[in-house]
């Protein structure tokens, strides 16, 4: 059956000291997530000495617990585990494994005397499974099953002896069991491979061609030996060129052919197997030959052997300083090239952040740029707001302007309307008075015309009621004047209000300006119309005045004409008979009566329609009809009231 051990040549103990412990607590202080924490580990191949030695020491593992409890604590079911997986394939092995975040295997072996079957791992393995088996510092070989077929890829600076078995079939077709130790790193077979007790080339390179499932460092094992022969030739080396058969040990026979020697050194044995492979220094052995030739053949044989075996020897030392000067150079080169290569990957993702933050810095400073236009917009809007303020505070200071000249011109007319408002009660108490006299006068005169006694009573009761319209349209300039004076104390509201005005005025102020400015116009529109209405009254009531005077002057004149006739009558009579002339006297006092009645009567009604006018005349100037179209005062006059009684009073005492 096919299979491969493995010896881990170099030391696998740990060695913990103090400061490994320090170096991972530190990593877990500065780390900020669990994943961050393993692959740190890794880089400084302290990985081995968490999950052996510290993973249970209670410092570290109270570390752990506070940052990442849960974490941890699934990384240890993982372990736990794999390594109960495991242990199914390599019984009695002493071994570390954990799964990786690509769910490969890392696996590291502490016993360095016994062999590993690792084969034996392969072939529980599933398709593709990658296991990573350490060699210590940085190397490690990669193990893949792919099929029937087991791939050993070797990394990093550090060697292990490989010791593979298969079987294969010899030049005569027997199966026989073929066995070979060679030594094994990431530049292939190294050193000097040991093989049985095979003698020809050509049937070791025939046997070890049959190996189709072992692949060393992505080659098959033929090939890996023909590059190794290859490699061998080049160096030119006396010792790994001869081909010497051990005639002291003899392989021992298996039941299908050879395996290894049987001495427990022969894993490290000096033979080598590359002249075989080169057909070169071949030895057969002859019958003819007598005993004494053949002793001295053997003899010379023996010295020839002693001493390609001390040339042999100096050469491995000398193979094993070169080796060794080349293994550090090869380790300091490695080292240094993951040095720049790692510091090459800090300067890209150093590059990568700054890249960012130039962009973070970029777009921060776009938006500050947009925030300065915004603010500048708003600046510019609120200066235009300042200005239209601004405008509308001069508007409405004209306007206040506009108000204190109409308020002055207002008051102005209120004097002139209180002036004839007294000259109109003064020629009013006139007209009583006349009136007074006039009635005393009409008493005195006989009632005998009915037509006139109705006239009269009509037109009294007419100046009764243009009386009482008059005293209505007082009442309603009244109201007029406290609507005035509502309209002055708005004004000063108004006024108030725009004292109170500043520049950062809200809209609501604004608001409340335009609904007082407003209200002020209803009341306008208000008063006007109120205006309109009552000068259409008036303009009736000063109608129905003239109608009267018409009346009562026609009346006056008619009077005035009777009182004349009567007297002149009265006058003629006194020169007839006192017999004759006594009734006509009584006729002509009776007539005269009538007349003097009729006479005061007129003057009563003409003084009741001068107070009319007066009071009517009063109220069109409260409602600013005191002025024509061209802007000159216009009142209507009266005439003379006097004028009339005077005639009545002028009548002749008459004569006996």
């Amino acid at each position: 059956m096919t299979k491969e051990n493995l010896l881990v040549t170099e030391n696998q103990g740990l060695d913990l000291d103090e400061q490994k412990k320090n170096d991972i607590l530190s990593f877990i202080k500065s780390c900020k997530n669990f994943q961050d924490f393993i692959r740190k580990l890794e880089e400084e191949n302290l990985i081995w000495y968490f999950i052996g030695p510290l993973r249970k020491d209670e410092n570290v593992k109270e570390q752990i617990n506070l940052k990442w409890e849960n974490e941890f604590q699934k990384f240890e079911q993982s372990i736990t585990a794999t390594h109960k997986k495991f242990e199914e394939s390599l019984p009695g092995e002493n071994f570390l494994v954990y799964t990786t975040k690509d769910n490969d295997f890392k696996i590291r072996f502490e016993n360095k005397e016994k062999p590993i079957e690792i084969s034996a791992l392969l072939r529980a393995s599933d398709e593709g499974k990658v296991y990573n088996l350490s060699l210590g510092k940085d190397s490690q070989i990669t193990a893949t099953k792919k099929g029937s077929e087991r791939h050993y890829d070797f990394t990093g600076s550090s060697s292990c002896e490989m010791t593979i078995n298969w079987q294969a079939k010899d030049s005569k077709g027997n199966s026989i069991d073929c066995s070979m130790t060679v030594e094994v790193s990431s530049k292939g077979i190294i050193g000097e491979p040991r093989f049985g007790g095979i003698t020809s080339s050509e049937e070791a390179l025939k046997l070890v061609e049959q190996n189709k499932e072992v692949f060393l460092n992505g080659k098959t094992l033929y090939q890996a030996f023909t590059d190794m022969s290859k490699s061998v030739n080049n160096q030119q080396t006396p010792a790994e060129e001869t081909f010497t058969k051990n005639s002291l040990q003899s392989p021992i026979p298996s039941s299908s052919g050879y395996s290894s020697l049987n001495t427990p050194s022969s894993r490290r044995s000096s033979l080598s197997i590359s002249s075989e492979f080169n057909g070169e220094d071949e030895i057969f052995e002859s019958d003819t030959f007598s005993d004494e030739e053949k002793h001295k053949q053997e003899d010379g044989l023996e010295e020839k052997g002693a001493e390609l075996e001390k040339e042999n020897t100096y050469l491995k030392k000398k193979n094993a300083e070169l080796k060794s000067i080349n293994t550090g150079i090869t380790g300091e080169s490695d080292e240094e090239l993951s040095k720049l290569t790692k510091e090459n990957q800090d300067l890209e993702k150093e590059v990568i952040r700054l890249k960012d933050e130039l962009k973070r810095k970029e777009k921060e400073l776009a938006e500050k740029d947009k925030d300065i236009e915004r603010l500048e917009q708003k600046v510019t809007v609120l200066e235009q707001s300042q200005k239209d303020k601004n405008a509308r505070i001069t508007d409405l200071t004209d306007q206040l302007k506009d108000k204190e000249s109409e308020i002055q011109s207002t008051n102005r007319i209120n004097e002139e309307l209180q002036k004839k408002l007294d000259q109109g009660e003064t020629e009013l108490s006139k007209l009583k008075e006349e009136n007074t006299e006039l009635i005393n006068i009409t008493k005195k005169i006989p009632k005998t015309d009915n037509n006139e006694k109705l006239l009269v009573e009509e037109l009294k009761e007419k100046i009764d009621n243009l009386v009482k319209e008059l005293n209505e349209v007082k009442i309603k300039n009244k109201d007029l004047e406290g609507e005035k004076e509502y309209l002055e104390r708005k004004n000063e509201d108004l006024e108030r209000k725009i004292q109170q005005l500043e520049p950062g005025r809200s809209l609501a102020d604004e608001m409340s300006e335009v609904n007082t400015n407003e209200e002020i116009d209803k009341l306008k529109q208000h008063f006007k119309a109120k205006e309109g209405m009552l000068q259409e009254e008036l303009k009736s009531v000063k109608d129905a005045l003239e109608q009267l005077q018409d009346i009562l002057q026609q009346k006056k004149d008619q009077a005035a004409i009777s009182t004349q006739t009567e007297v002149e009558y009265e006058s003629k009579g006194i020169q007839a008979s006192d017999h004759e002339t006594t009734a006509p006297k009584t006729q002509d006092q009776g007539t005269q009566a009538k007349n003097a009645g009729v006479d005061a009567s007129s003057s009563t009604d003409q003084k009741e329609t001068r107070e009319m006018e007066v009071q009517t005349d009063v109220k069109m100037s409260d409602l600013r009809n005191l002025y024509d179209e061209e802007g000159k005062y216009v009142r209507t006059e009266l005439s003379d009231p006097k004028s009339t009684p005077a005639k009545v009073h002028e009548k002749p005492t008459p004569t006996k």
